[in-house]
């Protein structure tokens, strides 16, 4: 049985550097080359059934050769998209930390330009009406407890009502000045949400190729275990194994018939794709759910 494997080329090479690159993201790996040389059985020995043991031999030293190469190139992804992953998720949360401080300075600027309406106007009274009439309404038709966040935009609302029936007042500096940093600081948090919005859709985006490329790190090391056993086993019962010639042949005749994974180190990569796939379940459980914004 022989095995082919597909190997994703998942960006374009440099052949500058040799570098691999993915869109705008330069991996700092090399592929892992791949053997597509026929092999074809020699001739000539005198010794029984060691030419046909020696072509089967290569031939899935060869199979196994590259199914290492896809191990390599597939765990040395899913680890450069799982640094990825981790940094689309700390540009999301210095977003949202932005908009929180946006906001807290939204409310200071409110607040800001009530003190300076009730200052001037008997704008508090006819405003808590205006609120309480507006809360009456949405909590018969909505029927859910109020937050302070649903009372500051209501509060919001009303102060900019009031100026639009009362526009004498914008025209002054002080509100002028005022209303001017709120308008900034509204764009500002609109700007914001929106590149928070961007980012969330990028790391949920890198969250997914991440997971894929888990599972196709994990059947490519698959591969290379069922390759191993078939070809050891095919190995054992060749007639020149079982033959007198090999158990009297030199330890450099029995490796011409013995699968070579020496430089493989295919524990090495299991272990780095086991810690991959830890990291990943911690960072998978961050949910941006309750970070949404509309």
């Amino acid at each position: 049985m022989s095995y082919r494997h597909s190997h994703h080329r998942r960006g374009r090479r440099d052949h500058g550097r040799g570098d691999y690159i993915q869109g705008n993201e330069k991996k700092d790996f090399h592929r892992a080359p791949i053997n597509v040389t026929p092999q074809i059985p020699k001739k000539g020995t005198i010794v029984s059934g060691l030419p046909d043991a020696i072509f089967l031999r290569n031939k899935y030293q060869t199979e196994l050769d590259n199914a290492h190469a896809s191990v390599v190139n597939s765990v040395h992804y899913a680890e450069a998209d799982s640094r990825m992953v981790k940094e689309a998720f700390n540009k999301a949360e210095s977003c949202k930390r932005n908009i929180q401080a946006h906001e807290t300075e939204r409310v200071q600027l409110y607040t800001s330009l009530e003190n300076l309406l009730n200052k001037e106007t008997n704008f508090e009274e006819g405003m808590w009406k205006e609120t309480l009439e507006k809360m009456k309404v949405r909590s018969v038709t909505v029927k859910q407890k109020f937050k302070d966040t649903d009372i500051d935009e209501i509060r919001y609302d009303a102060m900019n009502n009031f100026l639009s029936k009362y526009p004498e007042y914008t025209s002054k500096s002080t509100f002028k000045t005022l209303l001017d940093n709120i308008r900034y600081k509204e764009k500002e948090i609109r700007e914001q949400k929106s590149f928070f919005n961007k980012m969330v859709a990028d790391y949920n985006c890198i969250l997914s190729k991440v997971e894929t490329g888990i599972k196709r790190a994990e059947d490519n090391i698959s591969i290379y275990h069922k390759i191993l056993e078939e070809g050891q086993k095919k190995l054992s019962e060749t007639r020149y194994v079982n033959s007198v010639f090999y158990r009297l042949a030199s330890e450099q005749t029995k490796a011409k018939v013995t699968l070579d994974t020496l430089q493989h180190r295919i524990d090495k990569f299991t272990n780095t794709l086991n810690l991959i796939k830890s990291e990943f379940a911690d960072t998978k459980r961050k949910s941006f759910v309750e970070m949404s914004y509309e």
